[in-house]
């Protein structure tokens, strides 16, 4: 995978990858109290939106490359298969890197949601 590191949205897809990600090992690395688990509910609702917007910016940054592509295309560029070619793989890469981004937080979201579940219940059962 060729990144680009002047595309903006490349740029936006690594920080919020690199927010998200820190805040979910910052909560799963804690030992678990009630603390943790009042922390724990109330980033949960922030976490999914969050994770959810990175394939929706490589989506963004795909429909950004096309347009760049197109106008390319539309000024009568020398080569118009490697203009198309190059293009169009440019562009598709930042979809490629949102759901790279995407697939592993969800995973540790889903850790994170078992040991906070896992707590509420042990909790309960020692009441």
């Amino acid at each position: 995978m060729n990144l680009h590191w002047d595309n903006l949205i490349i740029w936006l897809i690594i920080a919020l990858a690199v927010v998200v990600y820190g805040l979910i090992l910052d909560l799963l690395l804690q030992p678990q109290s009630s603390d943790w688990h009042k922390q724990v509910q109330h980033w949960l609702g922030a976490i999914n939106p969050m994770l959810a917007a990175l394939p929706l910016l490589g989506l963004l940054g795909t429909i950004a490359g096309l347009l760049v592509t197109f106008k390319g295309m539309a000024s009568g560029q020398l080569d118009q298969q490697e203009l198309l070619t190059t293009g169009i793989a440019d562009a598709l890469m930042t979809t490629q890197l949102g759901l790279l981004m995407v697939v592993p937080g969800w995973m540790l979201l889903g850790w994170l949601r078992r040991r906070a579940t896992s707590w509420s219940r042990l909790q309960v059962a020692q009441a």
